[in-house]
């Protein structure tokens, strides 16, 4: 991946065939990343060592009473390396520019990756995950290492949640990408609670920061199974649809706030 790309995951996710991403965006990246291919010139030979080959040369032609050598060269060797920094430079500047407009494009189109193009993936990934769930449950089992003489439908839906769990990492990992790269984030929920769970609350009704959630140090799948069997409803909401969800659940759990009637 070039240097300097904002959001490789999002761009890492898209390759791997999970989502989609509007055409803008992918062409800014594709220009950053000719950018970035773009062969270096090949280093001149240091102006100082001309310097000294010239001066040898010129004391060996003296001792010798040969023609002296074209002091020229110094200048000309000179002259290589600027033209060897300015290239630098400018290629540093190519790779600001398209790296820049690859930005300008992401955050221009930013909702419209959440809700057009992360947000049905993430829908149809977690519905699938269920049914998938769904099948394990009524055979009595989830565990993989306890499903090689399953029925082969079990089976299926056991690689299915595989799959499921790959992708949904994909998309966890392109959302947060957007979150830490160009701050698109929920001021109203700082520590992004409601970023992935539209019931975090209900999930985990407690107002103790440092408190661990039940999901605390599982992998993805076993994360999405303890959503499945729990009603966990996860979801893709753009910043003002986080900024509603918390509201919503604000005063959930504030006992104060139940006795007076609120």
């Amino acid at each position: 991946m070039a240097e300097h790309l904002p959001c490789p995951p999002l761009f890492d996710g898209c390759d791997a065939g999970h989502y989609t991403l509007p055409d803008d965006v992918l062409k800014a990246r594709d220009t950053h990343v000719k950018a970035d291919a773009m062969p270096y010139p090949k280093p001149p030979r240091n102006s100082w060592e001309t310097v000294a080959d010239t001066a040898q040369a010129t004391a060996d032609a003296l001792r010798d009473g040969t023609e002296l050598p074209d002091v020229d060269r110094i200048e000309q060797a000179r002259r290589d390396e600027r033209i060897y920094q300015d290239a630098l430079d400018m290629m540093a500047a190519v790779l600001d520019t398209t790296s820049r407009r690859v930005r300008e494009a992401l955050s221009a189109h930013a909702l419209d990756i959440l809700t057009g193009h992360l947000r049905p993936v993430l829908d149809e990934t977690w519905k699938t995950y269920q049914d998938a769930y769904r099948v394990l449950t009524e055979h009595g089992e989830h565990e993989p290492r306890r499903l090689l003489n399953a029925p082969a439908k079990v089976r299926k839906a056991s690689d299915t949640c595989d799959l499921m769990a790959g992708r949904y990492e994909a998309l966890v990992a392109a959302r947060l990408s957007l979150w830490v790269a160009l701050h698109i984030r929920c001021e109203d929920d700082p520590s992004g609670k409601y970023t992935f769970i539209r019931n975090y609350h209900e999930l985990h009704p407690t107002r103790w920061l440092t408190a661990r959630t039940p999901w605390h140090g599982l992998t993805t799948r076993q994360f999405l199974d303890y959503m499945a069997s729990h009603a966990g409803r996860l979801w893709m909401p753009t910043p003002e649809e986080q900024a509603k969800a918390v509201q919503a659940e604000a005063d959930l759990g504030n006992p104060m706030k139940r006795a007076a009637g609120f």
